[in-house]
């Protein structure tokens, strides 16, 4: 296959192809997160493809676009898009910028001329036919509308050989065949039906029901396993891409076959809220693809990866089977989750009194004074406070690193949150006192530290000798990592969130979206460390398999070290900081968890360059587990406060 020829973008066409990457953005997430592996050069052909074929299917689901009285206005103005995007592709530039940016697109990548013929024909198809008899019928209609959008990208995609062609345009009607699944109902509304006739009367179905009955999940499900094999038909085709084709095409492939998933989850019931896989999904999953692989990346609910053959063909065996890997260069292995009613229990392994130890291992553990206050983001230009141990504390930068105090001025007590800072001092918002690092009369400073991640406030703590920095566990090179943080208050105490996390046993049931396949290494564990087996989710059939370490730097502070597997050297930092008792008198604690993202592949630099897209979904995987895990935490302290003893 020929390489794509680049030329420079003159800067009349950057906008052209901004347009185009919002148009993907917002109405094609799956193609956007699909396409973020991609080099740029690459990437904005993507946008440019998807933007044009967009901006036509626009025209045709228009409002009243296939009524009687309209279907001559929408032919004409369908025609009219046409003839202005083939000038654009003659003439190398066009008024309209999307069309400019699709017409430098075609002429760069060389798309047969021919693919766009059979588009636009599809699209006039859509004015005049509602319904397909058959099977073929539909494949006909879809060799314009699905498989050529297969060939139309085979250019941008740059594979190794021709052969690559009939699985491109298997994945494109597969692609098309999970849209008319998911899309019934809007597509109802539109006076079309793209499920074949004769499916329908070979179950008896009927989807102006607009009801999941008996006959019509039966037909759904059938549906669905067509749709599961034109997928892996088009698997084929992956080993004939390049690296970072390969990952784009399968991270795609794999979230919209994760639209099956979800219907079937949902009862096949599809005349409801429309089934969709979370954009925050499709960013942990993008971000997997790229190299994200440690637990607070790929910590993810169900379901985005298909549940057909893999993406190189490999048949599992279910659960309890063999794990089949995919190639080495993918950290995703066909690790299918056991069923509810299969599932080992675990209670007989998490012994109270095997985590009562290594909790009292961990609360002998000096913290030296030091408390979590938050992530170094939370701190800008202004100061922040917040409360530690029943104080409130004041934090603002200075040109040397971060200053700390008291929370109340000694003047008349105003609380110092967003002061501004001048040569260093704090300046009170309500007259103006200056507050110097070093401390003022009657107002004693703190030592604070910001190590890159995480702020830190040491404060006078009995029992506790003050230590000059926090202890803090070995972390991957921040410049070459990804981090998020997350912060849930709960009503508990820190022994409570630390205790939580020294009982991984509970991980595969309590949190089944999140873990399987979990087992303690009872030879490479003791009281001061828990070696862990585990299989973080992607989907129920997907998963990511790594080893890991759980240990308690000190009192406040337990870090899961993925130890071996894809993001060997990544961390999971979880902090316990009280904050005081609330209203009621109950202690109230803060959770801060930082998840530090490493990984040695290639595609990991790109991971980096769009971490800003990828540390929302990192946050939102991590915050879901912490609700359920409070959940955890406060009924121990609960327990513990009616002097009701489980052993912990």
């Amino acid at each position: 296959m020929s390489a794509v020829t680049t030329f420079p973008v003159e800067p009349d066409l950057v906008e052209g192809y901004r347009r185009c990457a919002e148009l993907t953005r917002r109405h094609g997430t799956t193609y956007y997160w699909g396409a973020a592996i991609l080099p740029k050069e690459r990437r904005r052909h993507v946008h440019a493809v998807y933007a044009l074929c967009r901006l036509a299917d626009d025209i045709v689901d228009a409002p009243g676009a296939t009524d009687p009285g309209q279907v001559a206005a929408t032919e004409q103005a369908l025609a009219d898009f046409q003839a202005a995007f083939l000038r654009a592709v003659e003439e190398g530039t066009s008024p309209d910028p999307v069309l400019a940016a699709v017409g430098r697109t075609v002429r760069e990548t060389r798309i047969d001329p021919e693919c766009f013929e059979r588009f636009f024909g599809a699209m006039a198809q859509d004015l005049t036919t509602t319904t397909y008899d058959t099977w073929e019928d539909l494949l006909g209609y879809m060799e314009g509308s699905a498989a050529v959008i297969g060939e139309m990208m085979l250019p941008v995609l740059e594979p190794s050989s021709a052969s690559a062609k009939e699985p491109a345009r298997a994945l494109g009607n597969a692609f098309q065949l999970t849209n008319f699944l998911r899309d019934v109902a809007e597509d109802l509304d539109r006076g079309r039906v793209y499920i074949p006739q004769e499916d329908l009367e070979r179950f008896g179905a009927d989807p102006a029901r607009r009801r999941a009955d008996a006959s019509w999940r039966a037909l759904m499900a059938f549906e669905v396993e067509r749709n599961r094999g034109l997928y892996a038909e088009a698997d084929r085709g992956l080993a004939l891409l390049p690296d970072a084709s390969r990952r784009c095409v399968g991270t795609a492939r794999r979230l919209y076959a994760g639209i099956l998933d979800r219907i079937e989850d949902a009862g096949y019931d599809v005349f409801g809220e429309r089934v969709v896989v979370p954009t925050w999904r499709k960013a942990a999953l993008a971000g997997a693809a790229l190299g994200v692989t440690a637990a607070g990346a790929l910590r993810t609910s169900p379901s985005s990866a298909g549940r057909g053959a893999s993406a190189t063909g490999t048949a599992g065996r279910g659960a309890g089977g063999a794990s089949h890997e995919a190639p080495p260069r993918i950290p995703i292995a066909l690790k299918p989750m056991p069923r509810r009613d299969q599932l080992e229990p675990s209670w007989q392994h998490a012994k109270p009194a095997r985590i009562r130890a290594a909790l009292d291992v961990a609360l002998a553990r000096d913290p030296g004074g030091w408390y979590t206050v938050g992530p170094s983001t939370a701190l800008g230009s202004t100061s922040i406070t917040r409360c530690v141990a029943g104080r409130e504390v004041v934090l603002w930068r200075t040109s040397t690193g971060v200053a700390a105090g008291p929370g109340s001025c000694p003047h008349l007590g105003a609380l110092l949150t967003d002061c501004e800072v001048f040569g260093d001092k704090l300046h009170c918002r309500w007259h103006g006192l200056a507050l110097a690092p070093e401390g003022h009369p009657g107002w004693p400073a703190y030592a604070a530290h910001d190590d890159g991640v995480l702020l830190w406030v040491r404060v006078p703590t009995p029992g506790e000798t003050p230590s000059d920095l926090p202890r803090i566990t070995a972390r991957p090179p921040l410049a070459r990592s990804v981090a998020a943080v997350v912060e849930l208050p709960g009503t508990c105490e820190p022994r409570d969130i630390i205790a939580n996390r020294l009982d991984p046993w509970h991980g595969s049931w309590f949190h089944p979206y999140a873990f399987s396949h979990l087992e303690v290494d009872e030879s490479a564990s003791d009281d001061e460390v828990l070696t862990v087996d585990v299989t973080f989710r992607l989907s129920r059939r997907w998963g990511v398999p790594v080893r890991a370490e759980f240990a308690c730097p000190d009192a406040r502070t337990i870090v899961m070290t993925i130890t071996e597997g894809e993001g060997a050297g990544s961390v999971v930092e979880t902090h316990a900081t009280p904050i005081g008792p609330g209203p009621d008198g109950r202690p109230r604690t803060m959770m801060v968890e930082a998840t530090i993202a490493h990984s040695d592949r290639p595609g990991f630099k790109a991971a980096r360059a769009v971490s800003s897209l990828l540390q929302p979904a990192m946050r939102h995987t991590a915050r879901r587990l912490w609700v359920d895990d409070m959940v955890y935490a406060e009924r121990s302290w609960l327990l513990r406060a009616r002097g009701e003893s489980y052993g912990i």
